[in-house]
């Protein structure tokens, strides 16, 4: 059992929430897939002001929804959302059965990315689509192993994680992505951006990683979408391989603080 996956690595027009809704629809309309994959903060841009944007970005999750409806396809993409005590930094997951919203925990707050403006998410976020279990996760969230366990434990088979990873920052991201799928034994999909959005230049390189760590499919640093293949199988044939998620002690208390 296995899906297609379209990852959609471009450049998105910052607070022109119309121009990045119309890609997203030209790329469901030319590109044969089961799961579209875009980048954080995708439908503002990154960067833009989303204060004034609501309606906008209402609007196009109406118009997603109707497209999957329709297509019976599921649509991942970055968005602001809106809520009594502010704006969060979001990852939708569109389906025909339903919409999930996944806030990101971890918003970046030093260095040359600074999401001070949005409200940290307060909880992990699971989503199904024909057979396959995704963890939710936004760029800097990767580095919070906690919540990758929590999805592995849960039943992921791939953690979904959109960036907009600046330059200076692909380093640590080619380091931390492979670990992340080898200790928790799921496919890792990161899908990035690419452009400029003040002081950043996003590098790209999005990719499919296995559950034992091997990068399967790469992008490069320009716009492109690439549709990947994950299988349940190979999931299950890495569990048997490497137990170390079964190997676990959970009779150890590991809160040192609580001793």
């Amino acid at each position: 059992m296995g899906l297609k996956l379209a990852l959609c690595q471009y450049q998105a027009e910052i607070g022109n929430v119309s121009a990045n809704l119309n890609r997203i629809m030209t790329t469901l309309s030319q590109t044969k897939s089961d799961v579209y994959i875009f980048p954080e903060l995708f439908l503002t841009g990154y960067g833009a002001d989303c204060s004034s944007l609501s309606e906008e970005v209402q609007y196009a999750i109406d118009r997603m929804r109707l497209w999957c409806l329709e297509m019976d396809v599921a649509i991942l993409v970055g968005a602001p959302s809106y809520r009594s005590n502010g704006v969060r930094n979001s990852l939708l997951f569109i389906s025909s059965g339903e919409t999930v919203r996944y806030d990101k925990m971890y918003p970046a707050r030093s260095g040359v990315c600074s999401e001070k403006g949005f409200m940290k998410g307060d909880k992990p976020m699971l989503c199904s689509f024909k057979g396959m279990t995704f963890g939710l996760s936004i760029c800097y969230d990767i580095f919070f192993p906690e919540i990758l366990r929590s999805y592995a434990l849960a039943g992921a088979d791939i953690n979904i994680c959109i960036a907009a990873s600046a330059i200076q920052t692909k380093p640590y991201y080619d380091r931390i992505l492979p670990a992340r799928s080898l200790e928790n034994l799921f496919y890792t999909v990161f899908v990035n951006g690419i452009g400029v959005s003040g002081d950043q230049r996003f590098y790209g390189s999005s990719r499919l990683i296995g559950p034992l760590g091997n990068t399967i499919s790469e992008l490069g640093s320009g716009e492109e979408v690439r549709c990947v293949y994950v299988d349940k199988e190979v999931i299950i044939n890495a569990r048997k391989e490497n137990k170390h998620l079964d190997d676990r002690r959970i009779d150890i208390n590991w809160r040192l603080d609580s001793l």
